[in-house]
């Protein structure tokens, strides 16, 4: 592979798919999962994010959440709408409109959902 001459968009996307291997080699001995959460750049300098997690307790959390906003559906759940499939992928409280994290089951990605919306696609 060439050497990089500047850090665009292409560029810190090819290094954060590289780092995340590779974080997640390093971090899967102690039984913790690492994800991207984006990233900043200029041209010159990039700095990328990562967050680690204990899956166990990421997902406890995540379902004592769901039971808090009145949700009768938990991370992992599964739902169609508007013809798409979507997967729950987490809880943001902070977020009151629209606080279920969920991402499409056909490219990855992430939307935000209310709870009724989810509801009701479950129920049908």
């Amino acid at each position: 592979m060439p050497k990089m001459t500047s850090l665009g968009r292409a560029e810190c996307r090819t290094l954060a798919e590289e780092l995340q291997t590779v974080i997640q080699r390093a971090v899967n001995k102690y039984g913790l999962t690492v994800s991207e959460k984006g990233g900043q750049y200029s041209g010159a300098t990039a700095t990328l994010k990562f967050e680690v997690a204990v899956p166990a307790m990421a997902e406890s959390r995540a379902n004592s959440d769901a039971k808090l906003l009145g949700a009768e559906f938990s991370v992992g759940d599964t739902f169609t709408s508007r013809g798409d499939e979507y997967t729950v992928t987490g809880f943001a409280l902070n977020r009151r409109k629209y606080p279920v994290s969920a991402s499409r089951t056909s490219d990855g990605k992430q939307f935000k959902f209310t709870v009724g919306s989810i509801s009701r696609a479950i129920a049908q």
